[in-house]
């Protein structure tokens, strides 16, 4: 018996149509919008030199782009600055001089002969007593222990050396 309703409810007519829905999305980037308005077409610009004159001394150019006009004036170039005067010479320079007290050639590392240095008709020289320091070499006779290269030597005015 329940089985005789199933079959008899299975049975019947099509009902009516339904109202149709709204259409859906398709996935693409939506509706186009509506177009705008063209716009208006470019100008181009052109240049003109302007001569020299009254409101432009040095001249320039004159920049017109449709109904707008711009004015670059030249500038002026600027003057050549004179000569200074030439200054005064300086004193003469301090000759220095090396003055060798032994006669020989050095020849590293055997031979080495002392030398000092003339400055002002003075003889200057490093004295190796109590560690060494520069001193002058007054007029008189003096020896030397220059290695392989030792003597007695003679100074005399003006940086004269005799051996």
């Amino acid at each position: 018996m329940i089985m005789a309703l199933v079959l008899l409810s299975a049975c019947g007519r099509p009902g009516p149509s339904g109202i149709a829905g709204p259409a859906g999305h398709d996935g693409t980037n939506g509706s186009n919008g509506t177009d705008g308005i063209n716009g208006t077409n470019g100008t181009s610009c052109g240049v003109s030199d302007v001569p020299a004159n009254a409101a432009a001394p040095n001249g320039g150019s004159l920049i017109t782009c449709g109904n707008t006009q711009s004015l670059v004036l030249n500038g002026t170039n600027g003057l050549n600055g004179s000569n200074g005067t030439d200054g005064t010479n300086g004193t003469s320079g301090t000759v220095v001089a090396p003055i060798q007290f032994c006669s020989g050639s050095g020849s590293y590392p055997s031979t080495f002969p002392e030398v000092g240095f003339c400055i002002g008709g003075n003889i200057y020289a490093v004295y190796s007593a109590n560690g060494g320091f520069l001193t002058e070499v007054l007029p008189g006779t003096w020896s030397s222990d220059g290695i392989n290269s030792s003597c007695t030597f003679t100074v005399g005015p003006d940086c004269k050396v005799t051996r």
